[in-house]
């Protein structure tokens, strides 16, 4: 079975998606743009309206500068060229299997394991432009044999197919010999003997090729015309999100990261949905101007795919922020993935919140921070203000033993034993017993069940100030040896004038002491 490959240009790639083309669909017609060589300060890269003005890749700056005035010049990165490289790989890599990188700006891919899943070339092609066409970008294809003959051919003939040998070598027979992958030398060489096209290289004999050329152009011919296989390294998608944006122009407050980082977090929810995947957790870095990086964190107790969640919960984040410096460029990292769990809502669940409980948790620690956002949690402890802590959720994921506000061994749970000096006086039912007040004989005990334990604790006994009506049921709580002084409670529950039910006790001093609330 014959190969088919085609071979993917992006012509003016850091033009099409750079910062500026973050949102295409709001961007008004753009000004005159190129990008200039670092190291010969010529034109790299000329955007639409820049050629349109006579400015060509390979020119001088004074020459572009000459054709327009308001022309706009940033350099020309080839780092950041080989990561928006990278990230059309991942687009492309949901439509083909077997891709290859050609740096700086181009693509090829390997279409006749894929024709039969398509159902045929064009539907593949059309497949591929709708899946470009979420992003601004100019592109141009060729479609042949071989890996390199696909090269040539959109090179010299874009948008144009050969799917026979007889095709492939009928459109290539006017190729440019300045078009093939040789050393500049062969170029000239062969110029210089009278060969202008690749049909004339191609009627030469091999062996004389070889013996004035070597075995370089020999080699190169015989993968052109898919004798040989080609020296590609196929793509390999990453095991880690990481995405950078470099900005062309200073942010100084912190509304204006809203945009660059809403496209880094689009970026993050292709890459998580098409591994069907949510993450936990997310680093931002920010290149500062004249400053050392500034690096943030943000988890979210339930993991999140969708741009829109994590970006409430980094502007909540940074509210607080203030910038030591102008912000250069964003780069995104995310870490601690799983699989998305697939379930279903309840058809007969009734209307709930617009959050679920982990996600309001996740909203509150990027406003107050992870630290400032607790649970409560019981120890092994007799003095109630002892045995409930508080636990930072983070640790408690972590499955970090929570400990109590004081150093204490863990002992089994309290046993509760009735006071025997209180017992028989409080279990009568036709007496009436109010603190702070004489008895009284019409003043009776209600009975109503109280519950055994309050639902608000105060966080420090505070005295007794007022009448109450004391209730039936006593407990006595008597604190451990080893923390310090002995310390024996004789707990009730009681009412008190603004029909309040207190949780009260007294203490061996007779001293009357409100501890909590019922609800």
């Amino acid at each position: 079975m014959q190969t088919l490959w085609l071979y993917l240009l992006f012509p003016q790639l850091q033009l099409d998606l750079d910062s500026d083309g973050i949102n295409p669909e709001q961007a008004t017609t753009p000004d005159p743009a190129v990008l200039l060589h670092p190291q010969d300060l010529r034109v790299h890269q000329a955007n639409a309206p820049a050629r349109s003005l006579g400015i060509k890749p390979g020119q001088t700056l004074a020459q572009a500068c000459a054709m327009c005035a308001a022309l706009q010049v940033m350099p020309w990165q080839p780092a950041l060229e080989q990561q928006l490289l990278d990230m059309l790989a991942l687009d492309c890599y949901q439509l083909c299997a077997d891709i290859a990188e050609a740096p700086p700006n181009a693509l090829w891919l390997r279409l006749d394991p894929m024709l039969q899943l398509y159902g045929g070339l064009p539907a593949f092609l059309q497949q591929l432009n709708q899946q470009l066409q979420q992003r601004p970008l100019q592109y141009q294809y060729g479609v042949a044999l071989s890996a390199e003959a696909a090269r040539l051919l959109c090179l010299s003939q874009p948008g144009q197919t050969a799917l026979t040998q007889v095709q492939q070598q009928r459109r290539l027979s006017g190729c440019p010999v300045s078009f093939l992958h040789v050393t500049p030398a062969t170029i000239q060489q062969l110029e210089r003997l009278g060969i202008s096209q690749l049909g004339q290289l191609l009627l030469l004999p091999a062996t004389e090729l070889s013996r004035r050329f070597g075995a370089d152009l020999y080699l190169y011919l015989q993968r052109l015309q898919g004798k040989l296989p080609p020296l590609l390294q196929y793509y390999q998608p990453p095991e880690q999100f990481s995405a950078r944006l470099e900005l062309l122009y200073q942010l100084e407050q912190y509304p204006q990261l809203h945009k660059p980082l809403q496209h880094l977090l689009l970026q993050l929810q292709h890459y998580l949905q098409r591994r069907d995947q949510v993450c936990y957790q997310l680093q931002l870095e920010l290149t500062l101007r004249d400053q050392p990086p500034l690096t943030l964190k943000l988890q979210s107790p339930q993991a999140e795919a969708l741009a829109c969640r994590w970006l409430n919960l980094w502007q909540l984040k940074l509210e607080a922020l203030r910038l030591p410096a102008p912000v250069l460029a964003l780069a995104l990292s995310a870490s601690q993935y799983c699989s998305r769990d697939t379930d279903s809502d309840d058809l007969y669940a009734g209307r709930r919140g617009q959050y679920t409980p982990l996600q309001l948790v996740g909203l509150l620690q990027a406003k107050l921070g992870s630290a400032q956002v607790c649970r409560p949690a019981q120890v092994a402890a007799y003095l109630p203000e002892i045995a409930g802590v508080n636990i930072p959720l983070q640790s408690a994921a972590a499955g970090v033993n929570p400990q109590p506000r004081q150093q204490s061994t863990q002992v089994p749970a309290p046993r509760q034993t009735m006071a025997q000096n209180l017992a028989q006086t409080v279990a009568q039912p036709a007496a009436a017993y109010t603190v702070g007040a004489e008895p009284s004989a019409t003043n009776t005990f209600t009975a109503l069940p109280a519950p055994h334990r309050p639902a608000f604790l105060l966080a420090q006994p505070e005295p007794l100030q007022q009448q109450v009506q004391l209730q039936p049921g006593l407990e006595r709580i008597q604190s451990q040896w080893w923390q310090g002084p002995s310390e024996a409670r004789d707990y009730l529950t009681a009412q008190s004038a603004d029909g309040r039910w207190l949780w009260i006790y007294r203490t061996e001093q007779q001293q009357w002491f409100v501890h909590g609330v019922f609800a």
